[in-house]
């Protein structure tokens, strides 16, 4: 199945998408509000800049995936050029949990109050992300670039979290 044939599909009435087999497909700035991806195969797949809303994504496959701020250039992973018409991802108050994300793409995404306990988000790009009021219990951050993301550092103490660069984080408060 393609982007196109399941943004139709979406529109048509269908929310459940569990287990499908999705790996790459592009859904860039998609509008997928409570879209149910439970289980499913999104690796290597773009979602940046979609709305998901409420969205069931537990166990799913996120690894490689872009869920923030496309950023593309592959040479430098910084963030001098970045496609800032998009947006973020919206993510707030999606389930993630056990979600594997590692690896992926998620600069300035929209986690607020979104359930990331024992998420795996090893290497994971999190620079600028709102994770305010997010549920980080036994999540794996090991690796990851929280660098200036909005969190509590509550929310962070049952996390691992080493080699985790957290450098100007923003308190939540």
């Amino acid at each position: 199945m393609n982007g196109y044939e399941l943004i139709n599909e979406f529109k048509a009435g269908r929310t459940d998408f569990s287990g499908e087999r999705l790996e790459g497909i592009k859904l860039r700035g998609a509008h997928l509000n409570g879209i149910i991806f439970d289980g499913a195969d999104l690796r290597e797949s773009d979602l940046s800049g979609a709305s998901l809303f409420r969205a069931s994504l537990r166990g799913a496959m996120l690894n490689r995936a872009h869920l923030g701020v496309f950023h593309d250039n592959a040479d430098d992973p910084n963030i001098d050029e970045i496609d800032l018409e998009l947006g973020c991802t919206d993510l707030v108050q999606a389930d993630l949990t056990g979600a594997f994300l590692n690896n992926s793409h998620m600069f300035r995404a929209n986690l607020h109050e979104a359930n990331l306990s024992h998420a795996d988000l090893r290497g994971a790009f999190l620079r600028e992300a709102d994770l305010t009021g997010a549920d980080l219990e036994s999540a794996n951050f090991s690796s990851a670039d929280l660098t200036g993301a909005r969190v509590s550092t509550d929310a962070l103490k049952t996390a691992n979290i080493t080699a985790t660069i957290l450098k100007d984080l923003q308190e939540e408060g």
